[in-house]
């Protein structure tokens, strides 16, 4: 099994200890995030910012991105870093831009856009999906990874 389909099959289990941005001693646990991650992060950002407007749009979408990071960096425990309180005084705007790019490069390595991986990644997992398409299949959330194989598949069974 291709080490990107392992990735894949894992989903929201991948994790990656990093140092907190601006420590090297100080390490912590991000994990990908998931639908019921996002879910959470949305109601609790409902919560701190009751009607948006286009006026503080931008304001709710930061407020979504920490309450987004709250969930997905623990203790190398697995335990929470304090309260969403003490977790939002932690971040400076320089830190939170540092670790929202750790966790879009974190989700681009679990979960690649098919438009971005090299062919060699791309026939590794079409050749996963050859020997065992079921438990493949099933194990793949990116929509368009998904139809990038179909159209592969099919075209080369027309030839």
């Amino acid at each position: 099994m291709s080490d990107l389909l392992a990735k894949l099959k894992a989903g929201s289990l991948n994790s990656k200890d990093i140092p907190w941005p601006g420590t090297e001693d100080t390490l912590v646990r991000m994990r990908v995030y998931n639908d019921n991650d996002h879910l959470k992060a949305t109601l609790a950002t409902d919560k701190v910012i009751t009607n948006v407007t286009m006026s503080n749009v931008e304001r709710y979408n930061a407020e979504l991105y920490t309450q987004l990071l709250y969930l997905v960096i623990t203790d190398l425990d697995n335990k929470p870093v304090g309260t969403i309180t003490d977790f939002r005084t932690l971040l400076t705007p320089e830190i939170k831009k540092i670790l929202i790019d750790l966790l879009d490069a974190l989700h681009e390595e679990c979960s690649p856009d098919p438009e971005n991986m090299t062919s060699e990644e791309f026939d590794l997992l079409l050749n996963d999906v050859k020997k065992n398409a079921e438990e493949t299949v099933l194990s793949i959330s990116n929509i368009f990874t998904l139809r990038k194989l179909v159209l592969s598949l099919v075209l080369n069974q027309k030839k």
